[in-house]
Parts: structure tokens; sequence; C-alpha cells
């Protein structure tokens, strides 16, 4: 998933877009939790790759809205309207 995300915003690896639009004090902390914590390392860098995708490409998690469409569908007819 994290790589359809980099395509839409153009992108082949998450290296670059993490480079081209954070700060350098960002990345030195992102890097300190990726060390800090590797086994959580996919899930911080798919965050801030998702969090630049939509603030500067527009990006739109279609997953997501999906699944909540299917949640809202599924309480309206559980609570019978």
């Amino acid at each position: 998933m994290i790589q359809d995300i980099l395509e839409f915003c153009g992108y082949n690896s998450a290296y670059s877009m993490l480079s081209d639009h954070m700060l350098e004090s960002e990345l030195a902390n992102l890097l300190e939790d990726l060390v800090n914590s590797p086994q959580d390392a996919v899930d911080f860098v798919k965050e801030e790759v998702e969090k630049i995708a939509k603030d500067l490409f527009e990006w739109v998690d279609k997953d997501a809205l999906m699944a909540q469409a299917e949640d809202m569908a599924y309480a309206k007819y559980r609570d019978g309207e």
C-alpha cells in the first residue's frame, strides 16, 4: 500500500519523499524513533508518507473511506433505518 501512495505522489521511494518534504530536524526525530523502536519502523514511515501525501498531494485513503462507508451502512441497517 505504501508503494501505491508513493507512486500516486510521483515517488519511487519513501526516502526520497521524506527527504524532499521534511526538515532536517524532523528527519533526525524520525531516525531517533526508528532506532529506539525498530519494530515500529514500518508504521512510522507509513504514517509520515500518508501525512505528506494527504497534505501536499491531496491523496485520499480510498480503502479507509470504503470501510467507513460500510460501517455506516451497517450501523443504519442494525438500527433499522
